[in-house]
């Protein structure tokens, strides 16, 4: 058994997360875990205080495929925008994911890609209800001189069945940052309220391309074109 924990002291994401795993006695990647964690997250965009429990059991499945399935307890306060909310969630979850590169430090070709179902209803004790489709994964591939190209992609799709204002910061799609559409500030991008503050959509798109090139061991130059945005309908992305 392992008992691990991570504390987060970033600018504008504060936390700590206690994770208790119980390894497979017969797959090395199988394991029944269980996170209790507690967060801040305070942007520009909005103000986020939460508690959380998620126990998952995740297989694998070989070939650097793995399958988990969860449910996570969480209890929200959120500032978004002129509004103020409190929201509990019951949610449980698919998650995919396989990952296939030639080298872990400094790979030169390869793939990931991540795959996650989850939502709620009323019926579970949650006081919202949603379903969300989320994707994200990278294409890794060599070109002449030591150049190499990486593809990007991520998206999401909510359908929701009670009022827009009823879902919390932490289940709204929010674009921009380093690991985003670079160039913008972290979680800035999306529809806006009537006084120009960004409050999330439903959806979200992203994709990037970059061009790279190794120096040292540890360090490239690379040059990159990023486009996305989250939105509410795909009439009007």
């Amino acid at each position: 058994h392992e008992l691990n924990a991570e504390v987060n002291l970033a600018q504008r994401l504060q936390g700590a997360v206690v994770n208790y795993v119980v390894p497979s006695p017969k797959n090395l990647d199988s394991k029944l875990q269980a996170k209790l964690g507690a967060q801040r997250e305070a942007t520009d965009t909005y103000d986020s205080r939460a508690v959380f429990l998620e126990p998952e059991y995740v297989h694998g499945l070989g070939k650097g495929r793995l399958a988990s399935a969860y449910v996570q307890l969480r209890f929200e306060d959120f500032t978004i925008g002129d509004e103020d909310g409190r929201s509990r969630l019951v949610m449980p979850g698919l998650r995919f994911s396989r990952r296939r590169y030639d080298d872990l430090l400094r790979p030169t070709k390869g793939f990931r890609y991540d795959l996650e179902l989850r939502g709620t209803d009323g019926l579970l004790g949650s006081d919202t209800g949603f379903l969300q489709v989320l994707a994200n994964g990278d294409l890794l591939s060599p070109l002449p001189w030591r150049f190499s190209l990486l593809c990007r992609a991520q998206g999401g799709v909510t359908v929701i069945s009670d009022p827009f204002r009823d879902l919390p910061a932490s289940v709204r799609f929010f674009a921009g940052g380093d690991r985003s559409v670079r160039g913008y500030e972290y979680r800035s991008l999306g529809p806006r309220d009537a006084k120009g503050d960004v409050i999330g959509g439903k959806h979200l798109l992203v994709g990037s391309v970059e061009l790279e090139r190794p120096v040292y061991k540890i360090l490239g130059l690379a040059v990159f074109y990023d486009i996305g945005n989250a939105f509410n309908d795909f009439g009007d992305i």
